[in-house]
């Protein structure tokens, strides 16, 4: 199984820009598994569908940005898919381009340079920013939707 077997069009204008207020009035889609009928409710409305003994799993994860475009020191533009921090520096990214090696120094655009460390598997690499990434998402970093990056 390969991630882009995940891959689906997402329109902008269909990703949430902040969250519902109140919290609990975000939309809740209910699947009724006896008859396959889908049903468009209220999230408030979840203990309609909880029995004693069911577990209700909550995602506190929070959406970065975390598609950054940088460029090598040759001027190619060089794509950036930030997946897991390891520390304040380090990230594994998939890493879009060419010419990509150990030892590679790209700068991220309106940002810090980063330099590949490792490779890891497929187009996955290690990269190190000079300095934390995160003060800079706000400028530089996008909402990864998945339209257009490709791994290579």
């Amino acid at each position: 199984m390969k991630t882009s077997d995940f891959d689906y069009h997402l329109p902008e204008s269909s990703i949430a820009q902040t969250p519902a207020e109140p919290r609990d009035s975000s939309r809740l889609l209910v699947l009724h598994r006896d008859t396959g009928t889908l049903e468009h409710r209220i999230f408030r409305d979840v203990s309609d569908y909880l029995r004693a003994g069911d577990l209700l799993v909550l995602n506190q994860t929070r959406v970065i940005p975390a598609r950054i475009y940088a460029r090598k020191q040759t001027g190619g533009r060089v794509e950036l898919l930030l997946l897991r921090r390891r520390d304040s520096l380090t990230w594994e990214s998939l890493v879009g381009g060419k010419g990509l090696r150990v030892g590679t120094t790209v700068r991220v655009e309106d940002g810090p340079e980063a330099e590949i460390i490792e490779f890891l598997e497929g187009s996955e690499r290690l990269i190190k920013f000079s300095e934390p990434i995160e003060p800079y998402f706000s400028k530089v970093g996008h909402v990864h939707c998945r339209h257009t990056f490709t791994r290579s």
